[in-house]
């Protein structure tokens, strides 16, 4: 169930989300039209979003044109959007964005090298890095939600708060609420008299 739950996009994988709150791996791509694509050059400067994906991905597919409408609904806020294409030759991801009519960069990763980096055990996952270079966010899959909740999530980290620290908070308080939770009471009702 909980394969099929993160197949559908309602969790990321758990190995990604031990990226929340790190410093963003490092990486430098060729980008589709010859440029260069790095976390370095973006740090204190602008909020970034790193989809992985590939043309063959059906969720990918779907989950592209609206992480490129968020995106670029928050361009000219601080934030810049790399697709990053999971080794695929330059002209079918050409292909696939002129079919699209989408516009926006695609970051070429030969190998997976960076998707290793990033835990991207299956595609789509979107992440996103704070402007401070750390990882805020990381989602799995492609949820029925991903408009709304690109768009609360980056509303926030641009207007400078930290979705790391306040998503590792409560799980460390749930964490410690169950070191001192008691045992349940035994059902007496049940056991022979």
């Amino acid at each position: 169930v909980d394969s099929l739950m993160e197949m559908f996009g309602q969790r990321a994988q758990p190995d990604a989300q031990k990226l929340v709150g790190e410093p963003a791996p490092e990486f430098e791509m060729t980008t589709l039209d010859g440029g260069t694509a790095s976390v370095a050059e973006q740090k204190n400067k602008n909020v970034v979003i790193l989809d992985f994906w590939a043309t063959w991905c059906g969720p990918c597919r779907e989950a592209m044109p609206i992480i490129n409408k968020v995106a670029k609904a928050f361009a000219d806020k601080g934030v810049v959007f790399y697709a990053v294409n999971i080794d695929e030759e330059p002209e079918k991801i050409k292909e696939f964005l002129e079919a699209e009519k989408l516009e926006l960069a695609v970051a070429l990763d030969k190998g997976g090298e960076v998707a290793q980096k990033y835990l991207a055990n299956a595609i789509p996952q979107t992440v996103i890095i704070g402007k401070d270079g750390r990882v805020q966010v990381v989602h799995g899959g492609l949820s029925a939600n991903l408009e709304e909740t690109l768009t609360e999530e980056l509303t926030a980290l641009v207007d400078g708060k930290d979705l790391a620290a306040e998503k590792k908070k409560p799980a460390d308080e749930e964490t410690a609420a169950e070191g001192d939770a008691e045992p349940a009471p035994e059902d007496t009702d049940s056991k022979p008299k």
